[in-house]
């Protein structure tokens, strides 16, 4: 009788158990791109991936925590009177565009950690062209918008990154995959 009583609750642990694991993403899409980069990550599980080109992303963790992207280019400013850069990644992504091979991003974000210098003139508008390995942030949204004309985007096509995600998880594609049509 101890047998079939410990069996039972094994059984019914073991059911519990599986029934509470949190939800991973779709992994039921037909959709694989030729460049995996652009495909579901569920390797990276909790982490969340939105792909912008490649090797740029977007990530978050398990829907917790602000989106973010990390600047692979060395976007980095010196502070002055000191042999110290500070070196970006971009935190709490607001709104995001993808437009001709240039990623654009906004974050409001400034990092309170930072030499007071830093946070006076913290970068809120940033540019990344992977294929040419540029990386360039700027204050303020005219200096942003002036360089960003003379790549010949005028006026760029801002996503939401919550929004961008829920698409990609249920389509598989956003505009600026290479073979999403």
């Amino acid at each position: 009788m101890k047998r079939i009583v410990f069996s039972l609750i094994t059984i019914l642990s073991i059911c519990y158990v599986t029934s509470c694991v949190p939800p991973t993403q779709n992994t039921d899409l037909s959709v694989q791109h030729v460049d995996p980069f652009y495909n579901i990550n569920d390797d990276d599980y909790p982490l969340l991936h939105l792909p912008l080109i490649n090797p740029i992303e977007a990530k978050r963790q398990d829907g917790r925590t602000p989106w973010r992207i990390f600047v692979y280019y060395g976007l980095g400013v010196s502070i002055p009177d000191s042999q110290k850069i500070y070196v970006y990644n971009i935190e709490e992504l607001e709104k995001f565009a993808v437009e001709n091979g240039v990623i654009m991003a906004y974050s409001a974000y400034v990092n309170k950690e930072a030499d007071v210098y830093i946070q006076d003139n913290y970068y809120h508008w940033f540019v990344i062209i992977p294929e040419k390995e540029i990386a360039k942030g700027f204050q303020a949204e005219d200096e942003f918008r002036e360089y960003v004309e003379t790549l010949g985007i005028q006026d760029p096509d801002w996503q939401m990154p919550d929004e961008a995600y829920e698409q990609f998880e249920k389509t598989g594609c956003l505009a600026w995959i290479p073979d999403c049509k």
